[in-house]
């Protein structure tokens, strides 16, 4: 086949079996990407069908009688007059993935026996697996081979499949859950040499609170002359001139789901058509010939997986100047199970005199989450990051992450009407606006459309100020419904609450073994968990804007003492008993999973065998609430906060607010509460051995350290004059990690199972 770019030529000595390709254009920069089209289906790998590698620059080049492939960092380039170019280039290394002899001459064309191009390991998975403690991989010749007649090529692009195997030892636990053998990982590798558009999009210049991805590199000609590192709004071309951007749906996406699918994505067209580009944008079902790993086609991926894992949007981008050349969703099929596992549990459907209303509302609730998921994922595609501000704006971002909104109705039924919204919200509309529309001025116009939305109070926050240890920020949290955490914690607790009382055998399908209800109790136990992440940011947190330096802002304020004291006792109250125990009749439902079944990582934890332990369920109950408020990093901005203001709570108060709800509280323990003084004790000794394991593994500030020690001497003291036998060995325990924190053993903190994504 002959293209203007590359020749696939046949190869008449060995048919099939030699990938010849003609080499047409030598030193023209292209884009080299690596895509999986038959992936290894695991959740802990990430090497799904539809995986998009990073993309790196490419070319050809050709000394004597070979020719090389080469790639350079598209992170580093460098432009203006030919000596500064010539300075970037040669500033930074090369490196040289494959090379081969010319063959022969045809048809203006240098022909090359590429094979070994198409088999290398270009995303480099057998790093990846190893990486991932499953062994040392590497691909094997003798069973990988180009897949020479599924080849194409055209003008603007080459793609070159193999099927690589993957030799290895193959005792990693994540292999051996998917593979027919782990010692044999066969994969399907797209190989895509894309050409850079003959026309570079202008670039947008890159705003921190836009909300889009900042993409771009670092052009060392410009030193002394403007900042190096030159970012970029990435995009897609969209204009009166330009093609739409289409999405295309798998076909394998089954139906109910495949429509709720393009009716989500669809809602970015409403965005499009305010900027006066209503046939810009569109998501529509793919036909047969679907095929999402052609360049161009932008794709709805429907990925299976085995166990719990996350969807993702990708772009391809031109490094020069952000414009998205195509875009690629994977949607995880078994997000759909996690949804309505969650819908079961709390409706309790099964064997109700109204089960088919139940269930309607559990598929609806299914549907509902799909539809925003399937917008949220083209998001990303479109360019723009994560808000998870957004639950403090008139209406929810799509690019936030949702918890269904639980509600509750006045005669105590739990209500899903209203789980997701349904459309785009102010921020959403920003997003577009800023990053697809056509302005006179176009620095001008940005600005005032910043400034617009600063003004009508669309906080935008992302990722490392949402997420993780050390995200401070109170208004970014995920998973979270409303605008005020402490109001959303009292709401989902009361539903906690409803569900838990309801719980019964109603909560699973009939034809499922009575092993799941434990994993079904699971969700229901831990559903304030997302609440109580939020109500802990504003203990110690703070606020602020992303921005330039000549831009107005306020810098970094924290929150009031008010309201964090507020928070710290709302979430103190969650260690009492009344808050931890769980129900007779859900305990009393509970089977061990059967033969042939067993407990996954959804499950909790158990210290009684083959058999539910409550006790275990206490103690990460509690856990929720202490490895946020115990955290190091919030400990420390404590200390710092209460030193600027003494008005606030301090490292002292936090943790007098714990011990008094648990070692020092003073009413009785409602004895209709099942083991209600064994999970109140339990409660307790949770409490202290996370003080104690945070003041010997913790990363405190020595003020800080000092606080807790001397808190905890106190405390020690206070135990010795109270005579319980439990009494004085928890302050025997304290005394000897103040003593000698290495002699003393405390247990591990107890695995809380996984609760994202939703």
């Amino acid at each position: 086949m002959t293209a203007d770019f590359i020749d696939l030529l046949p190869d008449p000595d060995r048919p099939g079996g030699r990938l010849l390709l003609g080499i047409r254009h030598f030193d023209e920069p292209f884009l080299l990407t690596v895509s999986l089209s038959q992936g290894l289906g695991s959740s802990e790998l990430w090497l799904d069908r539809g995986r998009a590698g990073k993309a790196r620059l490419a070319e050809f080049r050709r000394i004597g009688d070979r020719v090389l492939f080469v790639v350079r960092n598209k992170h580093f380039q460098t432009y203006g007059d030919a000596a500064a170019v010539r300075a970037g280039q040669e500033s930074f290394p090369l490196s040289v993935v494959w090379s081969g002899p010319v063959l022969r001459e045809e048809n203006g064309a240098a022909v090359v026996d590429a094979t070994g191009l198409a088999l290398a390991d270009h995303d480099r998975i057998a790093e990846h697996l190893y990486d991932e403690e499953q062994g040392e991989y590497a691909v094997d010749d003798a069973r990988s081979l180009p897949l020479v007649a599924d080849s194409r090529t055209g003008p603007s692009a080459t793609r070159l499949p193999a099927l690589l195997t993957f030799a290895g030892p193959g005792r990693g636990t994540a292999v051996r859950a998917v593979a027919a053998d782990p010692r044999a990982l066969t994969v399907v590798q797209q190989l895509n040499l894309v050409r850079l558009p003959s026309e570079p999009l202008p670039v947008r210049r890159f705003h921190p609170n836009s909300g889009g991805y900042g993409v771009g590199y670092a052009d060392h000609g410009r030193v002394g002359v403007g900042d190096t590192q030159v970012r970029m709004q990435p995009r897609f071309r969209a204009g009166p001139q330009a093609e739409p951007i289409v999405f295309r749906v798998d076909p394998a996406v089954p139906e109910p789901f495949r429509s709720a699918v393009i009716e989500g994505g669809n809602w970015w067209r409403e965005a499009f058509a305010l900027i006066g580009l209503p046939d810009a944008y569109r998501v529509e079902a793919g036909d047969e010939a679907f095929d999402p790993y052609e360049v161009g086609v932008n794709g709805v991926v429907w990925v299976h997986r085995s166990g719990r894992g996350w969807s993702l949007g990708q772009g391809l981008t031109d490094p020069r100047t952000g414009e998205i050349l195509h875009a690629r969703v994977r949607l995880g099929s078994q997000r759909l199970e996690q949804v309505r596992a969650l819908g079961e549990a709390l409706l309790a459907p099964y064997g109700r005199p109204d089960e088919a209303e139940r269930l309607a509302a559990v598929e609806e609730l299914v549907l509902a989450r799909l539809r925003h998921l399937a917008a949220h994922e083209i998001g990303h595609a479109l360019g723009f990051m994560h808000n998870f501000a957004s639950t403090t704006h008139p209406k929810p971002s799509v690019m936030d992450y949702p918890h269904a909104r639980i509600t509750v109705t006045d005669d105590d039924r739990i209500d899903l009407s209203a789980a997701y919204s349904t459309g785009l919200g102010p921020w959403d509309h920003f997003l577009v606006a800023h990053a697809y529309g056509h302005f006179a001025d176009e620095d001008a116009a940005l600005a005032q459309l910043r400034a617009e939305a600063t003004e009508s109070g669309l906080r935008f926050v992302s990722d490392e100020d949402a997420q993780g240890p050390l995200a401070a920020h109170a208004d970014a949290v995920t998973w979270v419904t409303g605008g005020d955490a402490r109001q959303a914690l009292e709401t989902m607790l009361r539903a906690r609450r409803i569900a838990l009382e309801g719980f019964s055998r109603g909560v699973l399908p009939p034809d499922r073994q009575t092993g799941e209800l434990e994993e079904r109790l699971t969700l229901l136990h831990l559903l304030h968990r997302h609440e109580v992440i939020a109500v802990a940011r504003l203990v110690g947190g703070v606020r602020y804007a992303y921005g330039l330096a000549g831009e107005d802002g306020r810098g970094t304020e924290a929150v009031d003492a008010a309201t964090q004291r507020s928070a710290l006792t709302g979430l103190a109250r969650l260690l009492r008993a009344e808050q931890l125990a769980l129900p007779q009749a859900a305990l009393s439902a509970l089977t061990p999973p059967a033969v042939r079944y067993g407990r996954t990582e959804q499950y909790l934890d158990s210290g009684a065998g083959r058999v539910f332990d409550p006790l275990d369920a206490v103690r990460v109950a509690v856990t929720l609430v202490t490895e946020q408020l115990l955290e190091p990093a919030r400990l420390n901005r404590v200390a710092w906060q209460h030193a600027m203001d003494p008005a606030s709570p301090g490292v002292t108060e936090v943790v007098d607010a714990l011990l008094t709800v648990t070692w020092r509280r003073t009413d009785p323990v409602p004895t209709e509460l099942p083991g209600g003084v064994a999970v109140q004790y339990t409660a307790a000794w949770t409490l202290l051995n996370h003080l104690l394991t945070v003041l010997r593994e913790g990363t405190l500030h020595a003020a800080v350290r000092t606080s807790l020690r001397s808190a905890l001497r106190r405390f020690a003291a206070e135990l010795r004059q109270g005579g319980h036998d439990g009494q004085r060995e928890a302050a025997d325990l304290i005394s000897g990690v103040l003593a000698d924190p290495d002699a003393v053993h405390l247990d591990p903190l107890p695995r809380v199972p996984p609760g994202a994504p939703n």
